[in-house]
């Protein structure tokens, strides 16, 4: 230590009092832990003297007393433990007997409806009808088997350093926990000397898997090393989720009900999973979270269920705000998967997030602040708009009702959107809250990604039963497909807007991933149409639909023109950044390997489109402007007829807007 630093130390009891431990005493009473800078500089150094760790190893193998054991706050695993070795030294006695009315028949105890909310009527007991097992006292042989695996967790500088990082570059992307209510809990575990409920031993696996999920994002580039205090982050990794997985049955036995940090913990290590590109375990991992969020009633409003008597008005909204999270995965996912969703119909209000919550602003109005939940809000209600507007199981495309959706969205949700998040944003607070612009550019590919689903059922439709449709309905369906290519397009540029955002470096980040893959596929399958996109196309009043203005466009301005080498050079860059992933991510490289081969047939089928046609130019030559005018008039013919037929009189009242579709709205991604 300097001169200087000495000095300072010692004219300043409140620094020299810092217990130099993240997150250190002094942010922690000033409630602002997620601001603690202190970062413990062993993490980054290199790993001990090969004597030191001897000396360690001796050190743990020795025996001791209680007096003699190091306290947790430094407590380091023994290099030759082993998890399995602790799971066959014994295990704990089977869960206890269920004795309550809840336990043994199902029932949900805040419910007012089921037969447990007519025995309570009657005048029942809270024993007799509640769960009880979360406050159990931990036997004495199951908290010696936990303690066991807490000695093989890797060390807490270790997973300080990845719950430091967690907080700062990762968990904005979910906002699944509070930082500050999670930082205060990790920092009195650590004080804890024995383990005594279930609760404590739960939120073990909660911060194990929060480690596990942060790793995935490293090295990355803030951070370039691929270990921590010398350790591989592969071997953190599995460390975390062996100790996890090993406690987690623990805490079933204990408490079968489930809690609040079980939920979170389970959607953690279903996080984790999609970042490995293990797609089915997330979905099999939100299924569990929604099950023990509806055991426990996160799906009900909670100041009206039975037992939000004890709960402060923190956890209600932490409990609200997890709900919403399950709601957005699950509707995202079941579209993705063509799945049916865990949880049907769509959020209510009585269930959405309440509180303004604000973080890491000292110098403004707190009241003024975005909060920084807010995005995961917008994608619920984006959810729930969606879910009410597009059918479960169409029978066949209607271009008419993906026409009014989309009509809908522009004048109804769009409006609704705050600035802060709107697509021409009021950038005001991005300074200061520094993941609010990779929040907002995350929302508008979110935005993208659901018009793309409702304008994508148009590639599915077969050339037959297109030739069935009114002429009205093959233009308007045309004018679909390039919408979708005008909305897919804007994706990918948001997608690499967001991917440099975060440093334009590797990532197993899968809103980087599966966009790029997915929009990609969709690019392609117009590509494979030798008709797309359709030349001089034509509405019904004669008007150029490239130049037909949409009265409903925010903007109001026309539709994007799209040419086919402008898809095809996007898919270039897609399937580049894909292959540049595919070293970190096996998602990315399966994803990559795919969309090459797709390529290359269209790049083949291009070649041989060309060479037939240089051939044939070669011996016939023909009138081009001809072909086209002759195509236009054949058009506004059928059009015309379409619309003199008397079963298709009404549809003349649609020529002064169809096809309308104006996608140039979302030309600012």
């Amino acid at each position: 230590m300097t001169t200087k630093a000495a000095e300072i130390l010692s004219e300043s009891p409140h620094l020299k009092q810092c217990n130099r431990q993240y997150p250190c005493n002094h942010c922690s009473r000033r409630r602002r832990p997620e601001q603690c800078a202190y970062n413990p500089t062993q993490a980054t150094l290199a790993p001990s003297p090969p004597q030191a760790q001897k000396n360690n190893i001796q050190d743990d193998d020795i025996p001791a007393g209680d007096s003699q054991r190091e306290p947790r706050a430094e407590r380091r695993p023994s290099a030759s433990s082993s998890i399995l070795d602790t799971i066959g030294s014994g295990s704990p006695k089977e869960g206890r007997e269920p004795t309550s009315l809840a336990e043994v028949f199902g029932y949900f105890e805040d419910s007012k409806s089921n037969t447990i909310a007519l025995v309570r009527k009657l005048g029942a007991h809270e024993d007799e009808t509640s769960h009880n097992g979360k406050n159990l006292a931990v036997p004495y042989e199951t908290a010696m088997i936990a303690q066991k695996l807490f000695d093989a967790m890797p060390n807490r500088p270790i997973l300080d350093f990845l719950v430091r990082y967690f907080v700062a570059e990762v968990s904005w992307m979910d906002q699944l926990i509070y930082p500050p209510w999670f930082l205060e809990h990790y920092q009195k575990w650590w004080g804890m000397d024995r383990t005594s409920t279930a609760c404590e031993i739960e939120f073990a696996v909660l911060f194990l898997r929060i480690c596990s999920y942060a790793s995935q994002f490293l090295p990355s580039p803030t951070y370039t090393i691929d270990s921590i205090r010398g350790v591989p982050l592969a071997d953190i990794r599995k460390s975390c989720d062996g100790v996890a997985d090993a406690l987690t049955p623990i805490c079933t036995q204990l408490d079968a009900r489930g809690s609040l940090i079980r939920v979170q913990h389970v959607a953690f290590a279903g996080l984790r999973s999609l970042c490995q590109g293990r797609t089915n375990a997330h979905w099999e991992a939100l299924s569990c979270a929604v099950r023990v969020a509806q055991r426990i009633g996160l799906h009900v409003d909670t100041t009206s269920s039975f037992s939000s008597l004890s709960m402060d008005e923190l956890e209600k909204e932490m409990r609200r705000r997890t709900f919403c999270n399950l709601y957005v995965w699950d509707s995202i996912l079941s579209k993705r998967l063509d799945r049916i969703p865990f949880l049907p119909g769509v959020l209510n209000p009585e269930t959405m997030p309440r509180m303004h919550l604000v973080l890491g602003i000292d110098d403004a109005p707190q009241a003024d602040a975005p909060d920084i939940f807010t995005e995961r809000v917008l994608e619920a209600q984006l959810a729930n708009f969606w879910r009410t507007h597009i059918p479960e199981k169409a029978t066949e495309y209607d271009p008419i009702a993906a026409e009014e959706r989309y009509e809908k969205f522009c004048s109804e949700f769009l409006p609704t959107i705050p600035p802060v998040f709107a697509l021409q944003p009021d950038k005001e607070w991005d300074s200061r809250l520094t993941t609010l612009p990779l929040q907002r550019q995350t929302f508008h590919m979110a935005i993208l990604e659901s018009l793309c689903y409702n304008f994508r059922p148009a590639l599915f439709q077969e050339a037959s039963f297109v030739q069935r449709l009114p002429a009205y309905k093959q233009i308007l369906l045309s004018s679909h497909k390039r919408a979708l290519a005008a909305v897919t397009l804007n994706l990918l540029e948001g997608v690499s807007t967001l991917h440099m955002m975060m440093g334009g470096s590797h990532t197993r980040h899968a809103s980087v991933i599966i966009p790029t893959f997915e929009a990609a596929v969709l690019l392609l399958c117009l590509c494979s149409d030798g008709n797309f996109p359709p030349q001089g196309e034509t509405t019904l009043d004669g008007r150029s639909s490239a130049t037909t203005i949409k009265t409903s466009d925010p903007l109001g301005v026309g539709m994007t023109s799209v040419t086919r080498d402008e898809c095809v050079q996007a898919v270039r860059g897609a399937l580049s950044r894909l292959q540049t992933l595919a070293d970190v991510n096996h998602m990315a490289e399966v994803g990559a390997r795919t969309l090459a081969r797709l390529l290359g047939n269209i790049e083949s089928k291009d070649n041989s489109t060309a060479n037939n046609s240089t051939t044939n130019n070669a011996l016939v030559r023909v009138d081009s402007d001809s072909i086209v005018a002759i195509d236009l008039a054949v058009q506004l013919s059928e059009a015309w007829s379409c619309v003199q037929t008397p079963e298709n009189a009404e549809i003349e009242s649609l020529a002064d807007y169809l096809p309308s579709t104006d996608l140039s709205v979302f030309s600012w991604f």
